[in-house]
């Protein structure tokens, strides 16, 4: 696949030594990284799969990260948001998360929105980035999420997970892939992480599929989830891949 439309930047000598383990990959190269340099994204949720998926964009030096959510730090959120500690319970999500960022690559432009997403302001929120990552846990806020990438014509990288299992896929409505395929009739509500749980561990894995899944769609490196949705089952060690097609083939119009 082709990258997406980020005019790389030149890299500084302190971009090449903080990343010259990804740059050595053959597929990857200065172009690719300087990609991730200029590029912008937007992850709404910050708990079990925004943590590490920030976590690991941060990392690999995407130039400017927006973090959205509204929600505090609680105790019971530390078992798999490790992005958090003790010490920042009490502390809103985004903001305790941009501190660990920050520290982890200074060189990243963190914004931080604290609001909730609603039909009058995520239009708002998400314009100007160049992918948006849904690690939301409710079906509601998802819905709102992929109605507005339809109208910025955005690329949507989705996770989600139940229990002892998880999965991810790439939306991308102009490539006729809609969160609408994956779910063609949206129950009213799922079940939550109050009501099944969610194996900690299991966050960190989908949400580092994630972080890779942004990776190539700003490089144009690898082959992103598009069209193919992959079903990971923790317990069972087991990874399966289903293919994805848009509603509109499928009913033959």
């Amino acid at each position: 696949m082709e990258a997406l439309s980020v005019t790389p930047v030149e890299l500084t000598d302190a971009d090449r030594a903080r990343h010259e383990r990804t740059i050595a990959v053959a597929e990857f190269g200065e172009a690719a990284q300087g990609r991730l340099k200029a590029a912008r994204v937007c992850c709404i949720g910050a708990g079990g799969l925004g943590g590490p998926c920030l976590t690991y964009l941060v990392a690999s030096g995407v130039g400017h990260v927006t973090v959205v959510d509204d929600d505090v730090v609680e105790t019971r959120n530390l078992q798999r948001q490790v992005l958090y500690g003790s010490s920042t319970v009490g502390v809103p999500k985004a903001e305790a998360a941009a501190t660990r960022l920050r520290d982890l690559n200074p060189d990243v432009d963190l914004r931080v929105e604290l609001r909730r997403l609603t039909d009058r302001v995520v239009d708002e929120v998400i314009a100007g980035h160049d992918v948006v990552i849904d690690a939301v846990d409710n079906l509601a806020t998802r819905l709102i999420i992929a109605d507005a990438c339809r109208r910025l014509d955005l690329p949507l990288v989705y996770g989600a997970v139940q229990a002892a299992s998880g999965q991810v896929t790439v939306f991308w409505e102009r490539l006729g892939l809609a969160l609408a395929d994956l779910f063609p009739n949206s129950p009213e509500s799922c079940p939550t992480a109050s009501e099944v749980g969610v194996l900690g561990p299991m966050t960190g894995w989908v949400g580092s599929v994630m972080a890779t899944e942004v990776v190539k769609l700003l490089t144009g490196v690898g082959e992103p989830l598009l069209g193919r949705v992959m079903f990971i089952d923790t317990l069972g060690g087991r990874v399966a891949e289903l293919p994805l097609r848009p509603r509109k083939v499928r009913e033959g119009q």
